[in-house]
């Protein structure tokens, strides 16, 4: 049977695909659930109008993430950290640290989620890391973990 998809189905296609599926699993699954019409004019045009406008909130998305992406480029984080002498941190500095010292620093709606940090930074000085603000978009920012009020006088020097 042919249906039009009015949403993503897992393993089986995206928004205004037509699949072949068995009778039964159309039946009993994807017609009462919605996520599945029969194929007619009026219902393929209907999901095209959805899938244009998708396509449109998912470009001023991805112009909305680079705007932000052009911020971040070049940033410098600062996150204060108890450390030892040698700098050995007591504790570790980890995602939510840095998100929040970015949305701190202007930088709303970052979440952990975004941050691309392969282990916990356990010692003061200064890291590279990857921000992924969207599966196209990654901006590296530089975190500097220092003992607190140092973290502005290494940037002086």
């Amino acid at each position: 049977m042919q249906l039009l998809l009015r949403e993503d189905v897992k393993d089986l296609g995206h928004t205004g695909d037509i699949v072949e599926v068995a009778e039964g699993y159309a039946r009993n699954y994807l017609l009462p659930k919605r996520l599945a019409i029969r194929v007619k004019e009026a219902n393929l045009q209907a999901v095209e109008r959805a899938r244009e406008a998708r396509r449109q909130r998912e470009m001023e998305e991805l112009e909305r993430v680079r705007s932000l992406a052009g911020r971040l480029e070049g940033f410098l984080c600062f996150i204060e950290a108890s450390a030892t002498d040698a700098g050995h941190l007591y504790g570790s500095v980890g995602a939510e640290q840095i998100a929040q010292a970015l949305v701190e620093s202007g930088f709303e709606n970052l979440r952990p989620a975004n941050v691309n940090l392969p282990h916990h930074i356990e010692q003061a000085g200064d890291y590279e890391v990857e921000i992924m603000l969207h599966p196209d978009v990654r901006v590296p920012i530089k975190v500097r973990v220092a003992p607190p009020g140092q973290a502005e006088e290494g940037e002086a020097q």
